[in-house]
This record gives C-alpha cells, sequence and structure tokens, in this order.
C-alpha cells in the first residue's frame, strides 16, 4: 500500500497542477477530498499569447443553437402586412423567428401559376429544394408533375408550395415549434393566392391546415373545407404526399382516384 503523501508533497503537486491549469492543459482530475490543503487564492492570470480564446460563433450558428437570438418578432402582424405575394416573399426573407432559416441554404417560396384554380401545399422542402430555391423539384416533386400532368395541370395551372418555407436539416419533419412559426404565412399565402381548389400534399400539411389530428391514412380522398378569414370557403382535398408514393407504390391506387375527384370537382 503506497505511503500517504506529506505535506510538501501535497504543496509541489498543486504548484505543479497550478502550472499545467496555467498553460491550458486539464490532465489531472482535482485532489481527494481528505488529502487536498487550502489552496491560497491565485491571482488572475494574462492569457499566453499561445493560448487563443475559443472562436465566437457566428450569428446564424448562434441563432440555430438558441442563444443571442434576437427578439421574437410577431409573424402573424408581419405576413398580415404583406399585400401581395411579392410583399409576403420579402417578408419572409427578412423574418427571423423560424429556427430553420439559420440552417437552410435558402427560402423556399413556391413555383407555378399564382393565378391558378389549384393550389397544392406540401410539408417541407428537402435538399434538393433547398439547393435550388423551389418546392417539389427533387424526385417526389417529379412524381408530383407527373400526377398532375395525369389530369391535364402543370405549372401554368397549378400553384405549388409547403407549410414550412425551410428545409429542416437532414430532411427530417418539423417541429411543431417550427410549423407555428411559418403557420401565419402560408395562411396568409392562400388568402392572397385564393385558388378554387386546395389539394394538401400529406399529413402535415393537412394536420396544419384543416387544425386536425386526424392522420392522413384517414383523411385522404375526402373533400373539406378550408376557410379564409373573410368566411370564404375553399374546397380542400388531403393526398398523400409523393415522397410517401415513393416509398409505398401500392398505394398509388389510392392517389389515382383522388385525382380523379380533383379532376371532376374542376369540372372535367
Amino acid at each position: 500500500m503506497a505511503a500517504p503523501l506529506s505535506p510538501d508533497d501535497i504543496a509541489a503537486l498543486e504548484s505543479l497542477v497550478d502550472w499545467w491549469d496555467g498553460a491550458g492543459v486539464e490532465a489531472l482530475p482535482p485532489l481527494p477530498e481528505e488529502t487536498a490543503t487550502p489552496r491560497p487564492a491565485q491571482r488572475e492570470r494574462p492569457v499566453s499569447r499561445d493560448r487563443q480564446a475559443p472562436p465566437t460563433a457566428t450569428p446564424a450558428a448562434a441563432r440555430a443553437a438558441g442563444f443571442g437570438a434576437a427578439p421574437a418578432q410577431d409573424g402573424r402582424k408581419i405576413a398580415a402586412e404583406a399585400a401581395d405575394l411579392t410583399a409576403l416573399r420579402a417578408a419572409l426573407e427578412s423574418f427571423d423567428g423560424c429556427p430553420l432559416k439559420a440552417t437552410a441554404t435558402q427560402l423556399v417560396f413556391a413555383r407555378g401559376n399564382p393565378e391558378a384554380r389549384v393550389m397544392v401545399v406540401g410539408e417541407a422542402p428537402g435538399k434538393d429544394e433547398d439547393a435550388q430555391g423551389a418546392p417539389f423539384v427533387g424526385k417526389a416533386g417529379q412524381l408530383l408533375d407527373r400526377m398532375l400532368g395525369a389530369i391535364g395541370l402543370d405549372e401554368t395551372s397549378a400553384y405549388i408550395t409547403n407549410v414550412v418555407f425551410w428545409r429542416p436539416p437532414g430532411n427530417r419533419k418539423p417541429t411543431d415549434a417550427e410549423i407555428e412559426a411559418c403557420r401565419p404565412f402560408v395562411e396568409r399565402h392562400i388568402e392572397l393566392v385564393k385558388p378554387e381548389v386546395l389539394v394538401m400534399a400529406g399529413g402535415i400539411s393537412t394536420q396544419t391546415l384543416l387544425r386536425t389530428s386526424s392522420g392522413i391514412m384517414s383523411t385522404r380522398g375526402r373533400w373539406m373545407e378550408y376557410a379564409l378569414p373573410d368566411g370564404t370557403k375553399i374546397p380542400a382535398l388531403p393526398m398523400y404526399h409523393p415522397a410517401f408514393l415513393l416509398r409505398r407504390p401500392q398505394e398509388k391506387a389510392k392517389s389515382w382516384a383522388d385525382l380523379l375527384s380533383l379532376k371532376a370537382r374542376l369540372g372535367g
């Protein structure tokens, strides 16, 4: 069994630890309580030229981590003040209330014809959408275009956007907080476009816009109503998201039935 340390040994060890501490080395745990002697108050040491302060986080990284965030912005007020789609896009560009903005490459607003009779609202941008700045441009978007084309719709006769305007990291599902941050803008988006028919692609879009907890499996294919602030009721059709159909192509027959229902609603 090792002999206990003498007071001189402890003092020498503490002096060594102090020297290492001053050099930025953290190699030893604290001395045991029962053997450590009271340490005199230490003078504040100047930072050595060889020891550099840790890099300062960028504002975007700080916002993403939840630190140094700007005062909360009133998204509903900002969205309501947008008189047209150009103003709404500009408002989103300057809006910092959604943390996804700090990690995304750019805003993903919309594509297609805002004067079209049909407005499609999906869930959130993916990698391809984040890179190109337009919704539904990846594999799921290509499938959506083929689906709409099968009933005679294209970018001139449909307008496409998402509930969330920035890509969630790793293509994960947006959180409730991220959806609520974007909600005033997507609702104002629909209000400004005022489509004849609203198509909700996916469960997140359906639950968000219809304020329902029902899943897409029980709501798809059922015509519902989306109410504008002025009381106007827009026929709304929940459908499977194209990304879901890529994973489960056996469900395409149901989506084809939904597309035929959409075609009939538009009058053939």
